[in-house]
């Protein structure tokens, strides 16, 4: 089966600035027609001089002369009265035309800046408020959603496409009805996600003690195959992130890679690639690992072991404190990468991070560092934040959507992403993010390009080596 994925950034892909330089540029064309306004009208007026002034020339004496006076010639009036008409209209076409570009940029300013947003403000506040009312039986709502698709999954009465459906289906609630829940559940109003983890997350050192120790073996790997190859830009990370995540190469699960590249200056930057949660019971990558890192509090956020373990690879690998980072993670990866911008900013210089799938909105990372984040609306995991993403000048996110099969005649809009089986599959998938991260750029959003640019620019030079490091859990 194929589907078509298009992508939306954040406002279209322009800051508020370049938002606001459309309005001077509007009033600057309107004041350019208002010019050729008065232009125009100058030349009505030489037209009509001329046409007053035509009645009166033959009686001039050299106009009733049988012959010519020498060195005299005719004034091509008629010439003269045409031009200036020309001349006229051109100057009401131009002014036609300027004035509707300018109407066009007054309009696309509030389409981009207003329209988008505050349809999704509306209908979120909508949501929330409805939810509010509901808001005491809302984690018993939750509770039975989830309990149904657990039993219809265990009777195999829902198979992943019926799942797939479903979350396509509430996408536009899920959000919301998360953060009724949390708000429910928790007295952190400005994260209660965050808030309602925290609790578990306190706990799950000690679970995780238990069944699968807390104590992190890290090993050096090598893949069997090519590995990862060099990239310069965000398109290329995202496919290394993928062969990472999805252990091709021979590349076992639970690595973490880490590529040094130099400079013409001999200066090296460090680009880190955190695969998502894996299944595996001794993986520091796991899914007990997912609530820590959603906590709260940092000092929760720290004990996390995905987080510690690539800290750990980063150490080995020579990353030193006033080394230029990006860091590139899908799904729990992201997360971790956003936590670290965050949290360990006074460790490590984070230059740029690129979260795929990831919920971050509660992540305070510093101005100094880019964010690019790639969301599919139908995943439910890139709504376990319960909020939007920040929006700034070095902070942008790509949310794409997942349509139908591409129209015939290959004359469509979007990326195709062909799935596995006949049915729906889960957008949570890097192909799914890659077409999404395709399709922003094929639109030629400036954010976008910036946001690619920046990226770029950070990683530039030749690639030095790349290491790969595998995580263990033991007691």
């Amino acid at each position: 089966m194929k589907r078509t994925i298009t992508a939306a950034p954040d406002a279209n892909g322009y800051t508020r600035t370049e938002l606001d330089h459309l309005t001077g540029m509007a009033d600057r064309l309107n004041q350019a027609g208002g010019a050729l306004a008065t232009l125009q009208s100058q030349w009505v007026l030489t037209n009509q001089a001329i046409r007053r002034t035509m009645p009166g020339l033959p009686t001039l004496p050299c106009a009733q002369a049988s012959m010519p006076l020498p060195d005299h010639a005719h004034l091509p009036l008629d010439l003269m009265v045409t031009f200036c008409n020309n001349q006229a209209q051109a100057c009401t076409d131009l002014r036609t035309q300027l004035q509707s570009v300018a109407d066009k940029l007054t309009k696309a300013y509030g389409l981009y800046s207003q329209a988008e947003s505050f349809m999704d403000r509306l209908m979120n506040s909508l949501m929330s408020k409805a939810l509010t009312v509901f808001q005491p039986i809302a984690p018993f709502m939750l509770g039975s959603i989830g309990l149904g698709l657990g039993v219809a999954k265990l009777t195999d009465h829902l198979d992943a496409s019926q799942l797939q459906e479903f979350l396509e289906t509430t996408a536009s609630i899920q959000q919301p009805l998360l953060t009724a829940v949390a708000s429910g559940l928790s007295s952190d109003h400005h994260d209660p996600i965050g808030g309602l983890v925290t609790g578990p997350g306190l706990l799950m050192p000690l679970i995780l003690t238990h069944f699968q120790g807390d104590r992190i073996s890290m090993d050096p790997v090598q893949p069997s195959g090519k590995g990862l190859g060099e990239t310069n830009d965000i398109a290329g990370a995202l496919h290394n992130l993928e062969t990472l995540g999805s252990c091709r190469d021979g590349i076992p699960y639970s690595t973490i890679a880490i590529q040094r590249y130099r400079k013409a200056d001999g200066k090296d930057h460090w680009l880190v690639y955190i695969p998502g949660t894996s299944s595996h019971l001794d993986s520091p990558i796991g899914w007990a690992q997912n609530i820590q890192l959603m906590s709260d509090k940092a000092s929760v956020r720290d004990r996390a072991a995905s987080l510690r373990l690539v800290d750990q690879a980063m150490q080995d690998a020579g990353v030193r404190p006033h080394d230029p980072v990006s860091l590139v993670g899908h799904s729990q990866g992201g997360i971790v990468a956003a936590t670290m911008a965050s949290d360990l900013s006074d460790r490590y210089r984070f230059d740029h991070i690129v979260t795929v799938g990831s919920p971050i909105a509660h992540r305070h990372i510093g101005s100094d560092t880019w964010v690019t984040s790639v969301e599919m609306r139908e995943e439910l995991v890139s709504s376990l934040d319960g909020a939007d993403n920040s929006s700034r000048p070095n902070q942008l996110t790509v949310r794409g959507r997942a349509g139908g099969p591409p129209p015939p005649g290959g004359n469509q809009t979007g990326r195709t992403v062909t799935t596995a089986g006949p049915g729906k599959e889960s957008t949570h998938g890097m192909a799914y993010q890659q077409a999404a991260w395709a399709d922003a750029l094929d639109q030629n959003s400036p954010a976008v390009q910036r946001q690619d640019e920046h990226f770029a620019h950070t990683i530039e030079g030749d690639l030095q080596e790349t290491h790969y490091y595998r995580g263990r859990l033991r007691q």
